[in-house]
């Protein structure tokens, strides 16, 4: 199964939030709700304890893509 992405663009830029494993419906539901103003936003915890906020505001005004994240291959 690949790894999949949420794509984000918007006039201040594009942002990726990479969705861990067996997550997608979770990450799905929490854009429906944010998208619904049931929810004032995403919150994700990076690697190294950082916390990325993605508000409501800023996900009804772009456009949102769940995609294949492309591997990088060395060669």
């Amino acid at each position: 199964m690949h790894k999949k992405i949420i794509k984000i663009k918007h006039v201040t830029g594009t942002y990726t939030i990479d969705i861990p494993e067996g997550r997608l419906n979770e990450m799905q539901s929490q854009l429906d709700k944010c998208l619904n103003d049931e929810q004032g936003a995403i919150v994700v915890k990076g690697e190294n304890g950082d916390q990325f906020v993605y508000p409501s505001d800023l996900l009804k005004n772009s456009f949102i893509a769940i995609v294949n994240k492309e591997e990088v291959k060395v060669l």
